[in-house]
């Protein structure tokens, strides 16, 4: 667990698909919480400019997802659902060993950004996102005012 203790942590309903069954966040999604909060104020150990292999954050309607690829291999996703004109975010994952990078935070800054692009209002489900948010607060305008979580 991270430094903060049980009386802390975020609580969401088990609808929103965490598989603990005590409406907790698991240990996975608590540690991308800590990343997005945590980038917010300081840099993290993100590979360099000259690293082999780049990067690239892909918007999938096929499945309902934003992903990050790297060298044609999905290591992060949000998953969404499109309800009634605005995005319903779900989950956002990264694969243990890419943790750590800032891959959580450029996927869902650029998420964020298509979405604005497009003029999608965002009800927002995910705990790791919401985080994002609350720590970005120059995205707080996309939520959506009267559905801000399902």
């Amino acid at each position: 667990m991270s430094t903060a203790d049980a009386s802390e942590r975020f609580e969401y309903p088990d609808s929103a698909g965490y598989p603990d069954g005590a409406g907790f966040l698991d240990e996975g999604t608590e540690q991308l919480v800590d990343e997005v909060t945590a980038d917010a104020v300081r840099a993290v150990d993100r590979p360099s400019a000259d690293a082999a292999s780049e990067v690239e954050v892909q918007r999938r309607d096929d499945v309902h997802a934003y992903v990050a690829v790297i060298d044609g291999v999905e290591v992060a996703s949000i998953r969404y659902d499109e309800v009634d004109g605005r995005i319903v975010v779900q989950t956002t994952t990264v694969e243990p060993e890419f943790r750590g990078r800032g891959l959580a935070t450029d996927l869902i800054a650029d998420a964020l950004d298509d979405l604005r692009e497009r003029r999608m209002p965002v009800t927002v489900r995910c705990p790791v996102v919401a985080s994002f948010i609350a720590a970005n607060p120059q995205y707080a305008d996309l939520v959506e005012a009267r559905h801000p979580d399902a």
